[in-house]
């Protein structure tokens, strides 16, 4: 299916049936650390769910809704990245974003996310991109104005987060005009 090299040793591809198990196993060992902008991973999982998870992402593609796409660093799966939402009467969507706690901080999200970007407003015509993360995850907030995304405002108690409102920062970018 879709593959695309971000570098030698990094690529994105589309998650599929077959990544279940490792999807599993990545899911299991990084519970704790992406529990809380995860909170379905609380609950008790197996490969049968994540398989549905995969399943939700691939029909998510086939009804031209976006994709979500699975990042390998040198063979090994280190995170995600999606686009969802897609609104095309007016031309945006959001992305969305994880990687496992042995890959924070080595830009992978970041590199994958401008391919992203470029896909969304050169490939599809996108308008506008957003962003919304939790207002107290600095890290992903800070992956949203690395990419040159702007904060547009707070979402007051937005979310609900294991059973916790949450506020949620609205970041968006715009399509550049030439």
């Amino acid at each position: 299916m879709f593959t695309f090299k971000i570098e030698p040793d990094i690529v994105m591809r589309l998650f599929e049936r077959r990544h279940a198990a490792e999807l599993c196993a990545f899911f299991t060992e990084n519970r704790e650390h992406l529990g809380l902008e995860l909170p379905w991973l609380a609950e008790p999982f197996d490969e049968g769910d994540v398989g549905e998870y995969i399943q939700a992402g691939l029909d998510r593609l086939a009804a031209n809704q976006g994709f979500r796409a699975g990042i390998w660093q040198r063979g090994a799966l280190a995170g995600c990245v999606s686009l969802h939402g897609v609104d095309w009467n007016d031309r945006k969507a959001s992305l969305g974003y994880w990687v496992g706690q042995h890959y924070q901080g080595r830009g992978l999200v970041t590199q994958c996310l401008q391919a992203v970007i470029a896909h969304a407003f050169d490939d599809l015509g996108l308008e506008r991109l957003e962003i919304l993360c939790a207002a107290d995850n600095e890290r992903s907030r800070k992956v949203a104005l690395r990419l040159g995304f702007q904060e547009e405002g707070v979402l007051r108690r937005s979310w609900l987060r294991q059973g916790q409102w949450v506020d949620q920062v609205l970041h968006s970018r715009l399509r550049e005009r030439g």
